[in-house]
């Protein structure tokens, strides 16, 4: 019983060294799953996500104009109560932007992305690593 847990132990290991290793030759695959911890976006191990690979696909960020912005129902209501608790939730957000993400294997997936700067960085952040990684692991099977 002990021998097959320090097997499966020593297996964990080298599957672990195995990834770190092969993230160190793929940095856009760390970028992608930092940027995906963030939202519910699919992350990356050894170039397949849980929707499919990655190699073959691509993705893209369409930024609508999304943003925060102030309504004038609330610069009234800021400028009624003087400024406080109004102005400090006064801005809405506006517009809106997304993530359309296409698998080598045809599955296609849209992620709505809420227009506040940490998300926005994110989103573009991940399309950015996907299409990166991507084109790496073509750039790589072309050798092959």
């Amino acid at each position: 019983m002990r021998r097959l847990r320090d097997e499966a132990a020593a297996q964990r290991a080298t599957e672990k060294e195995a990834l770190k290793e092969r993230r160190r030759a793929h940095p856009a695959e760390a970028t992608l799953n930092r940027a995906a911890l963030l939202k519910s976006w699919p992350s990356s191990k050894f170039g397949e996500t849980s929707l499919g690979p990655i190699r073959g696909g691509h993705a893209e960020f369409v930024n609508a104009g999304a943003h925060k912005g102030w309504t004038a129902t609330r610069l009234v209501a800021g400028a009624a109560t003087l400024g406080t608790p109004a102005a400090v939730a006064g801005r809405k957000n506006k517009g809106a932007a997304v993530i359309n993400v296409t698998f080598a294997n045809g599955v296609a997936q849209t992620y709505n992305v809420t227009p506040d700067n940490t998300n926005l960085r994110a989103a573009n952040q991940y399309v950015n690593a996907f299409s990166a990684l991507a084109a790496q692991l073509e750039a790589e099977a072309g050798q092959q």
